[in-house]
């Protein structure tokens, strides 16, 4: 699966979670680990990126 990066957020926008290698996000700082990924994904100011999609590999 690799791991997640989790995009600083900005002032006005809610923060995105990429999986590990987005071609949205290609920056590799801010790599989390799975348990991060999905403890983020539960806060309602984190939302996943509709592009990679990180919420399928950890949820299945």
């Amino acid at each position: 699966m690799g791991t997640a990066t989790s995009q600083p957020q900005r002032s006005s926008s809610t923060a995105l979670l990429h999986r590990g290698g987005c071609a949205t996000y290609p920056d590799q700082v801010g790599l989390i680990s799975r348990e991060d990924a999905l403890v983020a994904l539960a806060e309602p100011d984190i939302e996943p990126c509709q592009v990679c999609r990180p919420q399928t590999g950890l949820l299945s």
